[in-house]
Formats: structure tokens, sequence, C-alpha cells
């Protein structure tokens, strides 16, 4: 009789050690498996949001920023302005992917009633207006407070286009496509009415609607707030729209320049650089930095990381102790076996041999259980590890092309193949030394002294 015959008999024989072994073999698979999976996951994590997330620092106009209840808060922009030559000064010094420039000021059209708010009056009825190279990467946008639902977003080629949102789509029947003249507008207050600051019409624009946005907070807008200030009333646009509308000096930006990096650790490096620049006037400028929270995310992965190494060794040291200590006890229990396959000629190595072979047989079996199990539980682990995650993204289509993409949920954790086929080759050595070890004091005895301990 062969050794796996012997060794299927055996098992077939001891149907409660085995379904024990097995079961054993099923548990410390699977975790390691996971344990493995959220490892390599969190690796990919960290190297993926360094890229996608990337980093920023915003270049503002000091006067642009005012001072209310003790805190600075942005303005709608100051005096001074940040020039081309500024920007591309900056952009020269390297690691630096985008620059999205901003301007503000107020439009309003014959053809636009605009959602009213507080005051709501004809010398009101205007909409702020936002300009900037490129829309996709406005903070609203970014932090998923807007979500564009028709047509593409702004890049830095278009002249002359504009987004609106759905309500202010909806209440004046426009949709992409259509296009709207503008006039120059402001907004000040008198005698306790709105009014538009800029009665005598000048300048003016035609704006083609190439996108529609949504707000997706669900959040109401502050009460109180004149039209112009209110949310829905937001339109975005080039910067080559406010220069036709008198509203901003071509090349110049007294709004915020927002320039993004391509790693947010180099964040600071570049800020340190850009502080250096003996051409800007640090008196009437200042600089903030922005990691979109990449210091946190990275500790909370650094986190895990280090944890699940910790699991990794204690669960492995733990399970081939257990598991040394059940071969052992197993082994010893079978002298009189080995001795009787001795007497009739078997070698060492054979009885050997089918010791492991048992083993294996049942720990592939348990390992395949454990990978299936692995494969069918990822998503809710992925969700319970990684979910928390903050998802803000910039979109490199969006940015270059204006087509947003899809929301696409990322999934970190995976079943990987090549990881599974490693770990099987690791465990089974692992698992043959263990056999060999626990086998080891039963193999070292000689033939008369098996059958000495039989007798």
């Amino acid at each position: 009789m062969n050794v796996f015959r012997r060794s299927l008999l055996y098992m077939k024989r001891k149907k409660g050690q085995t379904v024990t072994l097995f079961t054993l073999f099923c548990l410390i698979s699977a975790f390691l498996l996971i344990c493995f999976s959220i490892l390599a996951a969190a690796d990919t994590a960290a190297k993926e949001l360094r890229t996608s997330i990337g980093g920023a620092f915003y270049l503002r106009p000091a006067s642009g920023f005012d001072l209310e209840d003790g805190k600075m808060i942005r303005s709608e922009g100051g005096t001074s302005a940040i020039t081309d030559d500024n920007i591309r000064e900056i952009m020269e010094g390297g690691n630096i992917k985008y620059c999205n420039a901003l301007n503000y000021g107020y439009a309003k059209s014959d053809a636009l009633d605009f959602i009213p708010g507080e005051g709501f009056n004809d010398g009101s009825n205007m909409g702020k207006v936002a300009a900037m190279n490129y829309t996709s990467l406005a903070d609203q946008f970014i932090e998923n407070k807007l979500e564009l639902t028709e047509g593409r977003h702004l890049t830095k080629k278009d002249k002359n286009k504009i987004l609106i949102s759905e309500e202010l789509a909806l209440a004046n029947q426009l949709k992409v496509g259509d296009r709207v003249k503008f006039t120059h507008a402001g907004l000040n207050k008198a005698d306790g009415e709105y009014q538009d600051s800029i009665p005598i019409k000048n300048a003016f624009s035609e704006a083609e609607i190439v996108g529609i946005y949504k707000d997706k907070t669900g959040q109401p807008g502050e009460a109180g707030t004149p039209t112009p200030g209110r949310k829905e009333n937001l339109i975005f646009s080039d910067h080559n729209f406010l220069v036709e509308l008198n509203e901003q000096k071509e090349g110049e930006y007294k709004g915020e320049v927002n320039f993004y990096v391509s790693d947010p650790l180099l964040l600071k490096e570049i800020i340190s650089q850009v502080e250096k620049m003996e051409t800007i006037d640090w008196g009437d400028f200042a600089l903030r930095e922005n990691d979109f929270q990449y210091k946190e995310i990275a500790g909370s992965l650094g986190a895990i990381q280090h944890l699940i190494r910790i699991l990794i060794v204690c669960a492995s040291a733990a399970s081939m102790a257990v598991l040394i200590l059940i071969l052992t006890m197993r082994i010893r229990g079978r002298v009189h076996e080995a001795g009787i396959l001795l007497a009739i000629g078997k070698t060492k190595k054979e009885i050997a041999g089918q010791f492991v072979a048992e083993v294996l047989g049942v720990f592939l079996a348990a390992f395949l259980c454990s990978a299936v199990l692995s494969y069918l539980t990822a998503d809710g682990i992925d969700n319970m590890v990684f979910g928390g995650l903050l998802k803000t993204s910039i979109d490199i289509g969006a940015i270059e092309t204006g087509i947003a993409k899809g929301t696409e949920v990322k999934q970190y954790l995976q079943f990987d193949g090549s990881l599974a086929l490693l770990l099987l080759l690791g465990q089974g050595v692992a698992v043959t030394a263990a056999v060999v070890l626990s086998s080891f004091k039963v193999m070292s005895l000689k033939p008369k002294e098996i059958l000495t301990k039989m007798s």
C-alpha cells in the first residue's frame, strides 16, 4: 500500500482529528490572507492617495483677507493683484501640476431671473461670478459639495463659457448650449435697499452655458442672504468673461491663485522655495497650504500597517506553537503504527513522508476554503477598514478635458491570487517543518526502542 493511500485511510479513520486540524488550518490561513491583503491595500492606498489627492498651496493678496471675530477670513479680493509673471515664475520651480487663478465679480442679464434673496428687487437681480482656469479644481467640486450633472467643466482654453446651477437653469428654462447676454454689475446697500452700483451699462458679454451643476449638501442657504449671495445664483466662468465685463484686467488676479503640487510630501519644500522669491512682495501677499488631510490619512494608514504587522507576527508565532503541540500529541499516539510499519520493512523516511502527506492534504483543502472565504469577505472588510478614508480626489480627466468622470467607488482591498500563492507556499513550508519537528522524537528512536515502547 503506498503512502498516499495510507494517508487517506488514516484521515478517514480519524475524522475528529482531521476536522480539528482542518478548522485550525482554515482559520489561520483566512486570518493571514486577510491580514496580508490589508497590509498590501494600505500600501496601495497610501501611494494612490499621494498621486490622486496631491496637495495645494494658495497665494492671495494679503489685503484680500478680512478680520472677523478675531479670525482671518477670505474676502473677494484685495487691491493687490497676482500677475501671469508671478504665476509663471512659481510654476518654473517644478513639481507643480496645475494652477487655478481666481477672480470674482457680478453679472446680470435681462434674460435671467435669479433666485430671489433678501430684499430682492430689479437692482439686486444679479449673480456672483467666480472666474477661474479650471472649474473642476474649485473647492466646491473638489470637496464634493457640488456635482456637474450636465455638460462639462471649464478649462483654461475656454472663452465666454459658464456653468450655472440646476435651480437657475430650471427657473429660466435654460439648457446646455444656450447663449445668454450679460452685463456688468455691482452690489451695494443704501437706505436699507440693495442696489446695482453700476447703473450705466457699457460692457457686455455673451456667454454659452456648457455645464449645469447641482448642490449635493442638501443644506439651505443662510437666511438674510441677498440675491447674488445665494449659492443657486453662483456662476462659474472663464476669465475672458469678466475681462469683457470690465470686472478684471487680463493677466491680473485679485482673487486667490491655487497651485496644485504633484506630491503632498513635497508641499512644505515647494512653499519654502516660493517664499524665497524676491520678485514677490510678501508684504502684499499671503500663502496658505492644504494637503487635503493627507497627513491624517497617511498617519491612519501607517497605524493600520503597524497593527497588522504585529498581528501577523503574533498570530504566526501562536499558530505555529499550537500546530506543533497538536501534531506532537497526534504523532506520539502513533508509536504503535510506526513500529508495525518498521517491522514490515518501511523506512523512517517513508513513515515521515506519510505524516507530512496527511497534514499537507488537510492543509491544502483548508487553504482552498480560506481563500474562498477571504474572497467573499473582501468587500466588507475593505469598507470596514478603508471606508472612512477621505475620498477627495483630483479628476485629471476633468481638469485637462473638462469632461467629468462618473464617481468611482475605490476598493483598495482586493483578493490577490499571487499573494495567495506565495502565502500557500510559505505556509506549506512551515507546515512541513512543523510536522518534521513534531515527529522528530518518534523518528529518532531505534526500531528496537519503538518495539519496546509498543510492548
